[in-house]
Formats: structure tokens, C-alpha cells, sequence
């Protein structure tokens, strides 16, 4: 199974594709395993969230798309203990019109990709909200996928859109790139709206959809701003810290990692 790479994707926008890239990335690293973030969004929130500074267009994900720099030398310690990254820059927006002519142009992340994937027992790759070259070598990239979607019923347009991408990548690029699984996101237990959406997921989609749920939690505005991942946090109590360990015991046991390394 190692190394795995996993892709956190969805064509919409704010359903907390970043927030689970980054915590997800921290909380494994934690435990033991070693772990690579690619942030492949121009905004740059997954470098932002880590605190790494925007200074590194010779050393992002652009310079390794259009062959700038080798990706071994776009690989950038976090300072946390099992965690680098290879961070984005403003400038991977042009990487869609540079690409446009390049040979093989949707598999040129995957051929970057094999030469470090024995450094790392995870990497997972934070895509941004649309679908274009960028995303599409994301997913082309990864093993799997998985489907952060917000507990509102607007959300279930952009799910349907991504199931339809995955069905076209499946036919003509990867047929091995499966689901991981669907994460309800934003979870509030008050709202009647959120309950129900819960309940239809996991009536219509079973066992694609993770038994986990992220709740809402001020805790994740506050990460942001602190830079310390709610993992990470000192906080015991964090509804979003303890949802977040059980996304992460739920996933190694899908692998028979459960155990702490």
C-alpha cells in the first residue's frame, strides 16, 4: 500500500479541502509516518496554513510542471518532524496556458512524482476548486481520492461534478484511480438541513462515505490564524481534534496501519 498518494479534491470551493489536506498531513506525521503536502492551489493556503513563506517560485509546484527545477529540489521542511511540503506560488496559474502544447501533458506530475515516492509513506495533494491541467495531473497522480463535501445541499452540484471528472479520468487516463471515500464537512448537529444531508449521504453512497464527519468548530478559524493546525492544538476538548484522529484511525485501518509507528 505505501507509499499512497491521495488526492483531496473538489471543484467547489470552501468545503474545507485544505483544512483536512493540512490536518490530515500533520496528524499522520504525528503518528510516525512520513509524509509530503502538495499544494497544487494558486491561492497557496495549505503554505499559508504551515507558515511557509511565498518565496519560493524557483521551488513550488510550478517549477516542477514546467521543468523549472527537479521536484527533489522543490521539497521544503515544514519544521514539523515528518512533514515537508512542496509549496504553490501565484504563478501556478500560468502553468494552464504553458501546458497547453506539452506531450503528455496530463501524466507530468505522475512521472515527476515516481522518483520521490520512496521517501514517503503518504503524500496527498490539496487541488484547487476548478478543473483544469493543474487538477487534472492531480488526480491522474493519485491513487484515490477523496471528496471533502459540505453538510448543505448546494454542495451535492459540485460532488456531482467531480463523480463525473473521475469517470471520465477512470475511462481515458487511470482506470486504477478509485474514491476513498466522501467527507461531510461543516457538520452542526443544530441544524435540521445539515442532519438530514447526513442521513441522505450515508443512505445514497454507504460505504464510499467516511463514517467520520467534520464538525464546525471556531477552532479552524482559529488555526489559521495561528498557523498551528487543529491537530496540533493544545486543546483536549477541540471537537474538530478529536474528529480529525478519527478520520485519520479510520483511514489506516482501512490498510491494517492502525498501529502507531
Amino acid at each position: 500500500m505505501i507509499p499512497k498518494v491521495i488526492a483531496i479534491s473538489n471543484q467547489k470551493g470552501g468545503v474545507g479541502k485544505t483544512t483536512s489536506s493540512v490536518n490530515l498531513s500533520v496528524g499522520l506525521a504525528m503518528r510516525g509516518y512520513k509524509v509530503l503536502l502538495i499544494d497544487t492551489d494558486y491561492q497557496a493556503s495549505c503554505s499559508v496554513a504551515l507558515g511557509i513563506d511565498l518565496e519560493y517560485d524557483n521551488r513550488s509546484i510550478y517549477a516542477v510542471l514546467v521543468n523549472l527545477a527537479p521536484i527533489q529540489d522543490c521539497i521544503i521542511p515544514t519544521g514539523r518532524k515528518n512533514l515537508d511540503i512542496i509549496p504553490s506560488t501565484q504563478h501556478l496559474v500560468g502553468a494552464e496556458i504553458e501546458l497547453v502544447t506539452a506531450t503528455e501533458r496530463e501524466f507530468i506530475l505522475s512521472e515527476k512524482l515516481e522518483v520521490i515516492k520512496p521517501l514517503y509513506d503518504f503524500i496527498f495533494i490539496d487541488c484547487p476548486p476548478s478543473l483544469g491541467i493543474v487538477p487534472i495531473n492531480s488526480l491522474v497522480a493519485s491513487d484515490s481520492i477523496i471528496i471533502p463535501l459540505q453538510c448543505e445541499y448546494f454542495g451535492l452540484e459540485g460532488l456531482e461534478m467531480l463523480l463525473d471528472t473521475v469517470k471520465i479520468i477512470q475511462k481515458r487516463l487511470k482506470p486504477a484511480l478509485y474514491i476513498e471515500g466522501i467527507l461531510m464537512t461543516m457538520y452542526d448537529e443544530e441544524s435540521e438541513l445539515a442532519v438530514q444531508m447526513l442521513a441522505t449521504m450515508r443512505a445514497n453512497f454507504k460505504e464510499t462515505l467516511f463514517d467520520t464527519f467534520i464538525p464546525r468548530d471556531i477552532g479552524f478559524v482559529d488555526s489559521t490564524a495561528s498557523q498551528i493546525p487543529v491537530i496540533a492544538s493544545k486543546n483536549p476538548s477541540s471537537m474538530g481534534l478529536k474528529a480529525y484522529q478519527r478520520l485519520i484511525l479510520e483511514l489506516l485501518e482501512r490498510y491494517d496501519l492502525r498501529k502507531q509507528k
